[in-house]
């Protein structure tokens, strides 16, 4: 380093704020130039008188006077007031942490009544198809056997088994009106 080190330089060296690579260069600087080592120990000294005037300046307490606020504490009754919160506070504390458990476990998927699967209302679809088929009544179906289905709102509409197929397990339903 060919030029003098800065107020700024010196500070930062002081502190440690520099790069490695421009700590060595003005470490490897203050070794050769007298000038800028005296200005370092002048900033070194500067440092040092600060800090040791600002903890000259930290005041203490006097301990009696902390050993008067201590006692004033340790003395000190609660009020009625106090006394009763205190009391209710585990009181409400425990039942409304347990309504508030009892919510989330209904509320959450896992709960054995949570929220239901989602459901498809089969009544229109049932409706729409026997309406463009153009179905026959029920009761006019000789040999056919009838039964009920159950729909996703709680009604039942009535179906027909058009055929039943043993072998491949199959049934196949027609809509009736």
């Amino acid at each position: 380093m060919n030029q003098h080190l800065s107020a700024d330089q010196l500070v930062d060296f002081i502190r440690g704020e520099l790069t490695p690579q421009d700590d060595a260069l003005a470490h490897g600087h203050l070794q050769t130039c007298p000038s800028c080592r005296s200005e370092y120990e002048l900033e070194v000294s500067l440092t040092e008188a600060l800090r040791a005037a600002a903890r000259a300046e930290e005041l203490e307490m006097p301990s009696a006077i902390k050993a008067a606020i201590w006692e004033q504490i340790r003395a000190a009754q609660p009020g009625p007031l106090a006394r009763l919160s205190a009391f209710w506070r585990p009181a409400l504390a425990l039942p409304a942490l347990a309504v508030l458990l009892v919510g989330g476990w209904f509320a959450s998927p896992y709960a054995p009544h949570g929220p239901a699967a989602p459901t498809i209302d089969a009544s229109y679809y049932l409706e729409a198809h026997a309406a463009q088929t153009s179905q026959t009544p029920l009761s006019e179906h000789s040999g056919s056997q009838a039964i009920e289905t159950s729909m996703a709102d709680g009604s039942r509409a009535p179906a027909l088994v058009r055929q039943i197929d043993s072998s491949a397990a199959t049934v196949a339903f027609d809509a009736v009106p």
